[in-house]
């Protein structure tokens, strides 16, 4: 399940389908569920994955080498969909896969599986509201994405189509790089509140305990995924998982 509005901020985190490898992801994903993250982002690598800095886009690279796909992520989805219902499942990926692969099948196959949210970058609001019947019948849910550029109107049309939660880029850029949550980061929450009544989801630059303290109160859901797949990739699932588990420890004693 999604948190509700003003819920205690809560991390959504991250595995990218094929890396380190595909066995290791189901083996990572328990980890991160064993952690207490109750929100995971399932992600099919993409060649171009243009919202994403270097970490992730690394990522994808190593994943589709190790045979990270559209498919994959839909078998794996349904492993661990089933294996742990505590956790809430969001299909991360760019529109191509998704396109190549059909988007109705893909949607079907998704819901299928136990996956609740979907999260596309680069699929606009226009193309989106078609599809809002059947993926509501489905009971998948669209998080769609508001930018710090994005205009006014718009933010409004995207919180309409938008189910489950908003995906709220906290800056201009990519993934993985700091983020300051001043002033001029409280007014943007502020103003994306004015459309909706749905929990927003932070991302783009969550990176530490100070990050999340930051958000405590302006955000129920902290996108916390560069840094994650940093630590996997240096040190490992397990230790990626004990990471988690603290962080998540440490965020219950603020």
């Amino acid at each position: 399940m999604f948190p509700s509005q003003n819920e205690n901020l809560q991390i959504m985190s991250h595995a990218v389908i094929g890396f380190p490898g595909l066995e290791e992801n189901e083996k990572a994903i328990a980890g991160l569920a064993d952690a207490g993250v109750r929100l995971i982002e399932l992600q099919v690598p993409f060649s171009d994955p243009v919202a994403d800095g270097h970490t992730l886009v690394n990522a994808c690279y190593e994943a589709l080498k190790h045979g990270g796909s559209v498919r994959a992520t839909l078998d794996l989805a349904q492993r661990v969909c089933k294996n742990h219902p505590e956790v809430t499942f969001v299909l991360m990926s760019y529109l191509n896969p998704l396109y190549r692969y059909g988007l109705e099948k893909l949607f079907e196959a998704a819901a299928a599986a136990g996956i609740q949210g979907m999260i596309v970058p680069d699929w606009p609001v226009e193309e989106i509201e078609p599809w809002l019947p059947k993926l509501d019948e489905l009971g998948l849910a669209p998080i769609l994405m508001v930018t710090p550029n994005t205009a006014l109107q718009r933010v409004a049309r995207i919180a309409r189509a938008s189910r489950g939660m908003i995906y709220v880029v906290s800056r201009m850029g990519v993934t993985g790089h700091e983020t300051q949550w001043g002033e001029k980061f409280q007014r943007y929450i502020a103003e994306i509140r004015k459309h909706s009544d749905l929990p927003l989801a932070v991302g783009f630059g969550v990176r530490t305990i100070d990050d999340l303290s930051a958000l405590q109160g302006k955000a129920e859901v902290a996108a916390f995924c560069s840094q994650y797949i940093e630590w996997q990739r240096d040190d490992g699932s397990e230790v990626a998982a004990k990471r988690m588990k603290s962080l998540i420890k440490s965020m219950g004693a603020n």
